[in-house]
């Protein structure tokens, strides 16, 4: 464990580092596990230039009551230096997650999505691309055509429909299943949003097939599951898949880090498969 780190935890905390060790989670930030209680999350240099800490700090504020989240035990919004509780007793899924799990995910996200709670900033997703996409070679663009028609869709549909906060970044590591429950980590990305965003996340980001998807809207949507509502989380995934295409060209060219190459290469083929 550096030294930094050690000292960063010790005087925040005022607590002796026993034991630690680093948690293999993450691609924006090093994770590191202290004293088998806490997890003192460094973000790395070069991070997604659209992420703001104190409006991280102030999602986990509104969120703390509704028990869905880790519970925060200090937050720098100035160095995005993050302690949190370390959740005990939990574990991801291997390869795809089973129905026992995306039944407790499709509860959690109704749950958020029904609070009354509301923030003064959103995802801004459209922003968000404009911002990657300055950053990306225009070699690297995808079919003009079909990008404007899948942005033009899913525009319609956000202007219609209410906001509600969501956690917008539901890959598999933040995604922590516990008993009959699952806890939603890493909020960076928390902000208002259409709740479709989320849906189109949880099943674009963990590869849910078919069935999977069907059994997953239709526990979230109950009787109002149809296929106007399964068309609008088809528009979502394609637009998510072009934007986090572009988000990991973005991230490529500033990190180097090839797991960026990887990622915008899958959400290619996704793409090119839709065209």
């Amino acid at each position: 464990m550096h030294k930094e780190i050690k000292e960063i935890f010790e005087l925040t905390m005022k607590k002796n580092v026993r034991t630690s060790s680093f948690l293999e989670t993450g691609f924006s930030n090093k994770n590191y596990l202290i004293n088998d209680a806490f997890v003192i999350r460094m973000p790395r240099e070069l991070a997604d230039p659209t992420l703001d800490f104190a409006k991280e700090k102030q999602v986990y504020e509104v969120i703390d009551p509704l028990n869905i989240s880790e519970k925060i035990a200090n937050f720098d919004t100035t160095t995005g230096i993050k302690i949190s509780k370390f959740v005990h007793g939990t574990r991801k899924y291997v390869e795809t997650p089973t129905n026992e799990q995306i039944l407790y995910v499709a509860k959690k996200l109704k749950k958020l999505h029904s609070s009354d709670i509301k923030l003064p900033f959103g995802y801004v997703m459209f922003h968000k691309l404009e911002v990657y996409k300055k950053g990306v070679d225009e070699s690297l663009f995808i079919t003009k055509s079909y990008e404007t028609r899948v942005i033009k869709e899913v525009r319609k549909i956000f202007a219609k429909s209410p906001l509600t906060l969501c956690h917008n970044d539901l890959v598999k590591d933040n995604l922590l299943f516990k008993f009959s429950n699952v806890v939603f980590i890493d909020w960076e990305y928390g902000s208002m949003n259409n709740p479709y965003f989320d849906l189109a996340s949880f099943i674009s980001e963990n590869n849910l097939s078919e069935e999977q998807e069907e059994y997953f809207l239709s526990k979230y949507f109950g009787y109002k599951y149809n296929t106007i509502r399964k068309k609008r989380v088809d528009l979502f995934i394609a637009f998510q898949d072009i934007l986090f295409y572009y988000w990991a060209q973005f991230m490529f060219a500033r990190r180097h880090d090839e797991i960026y190459n990887i990622i915008a290469k899958d959400k290619l083929r996704r793409i090119q498969s839709k065209q």
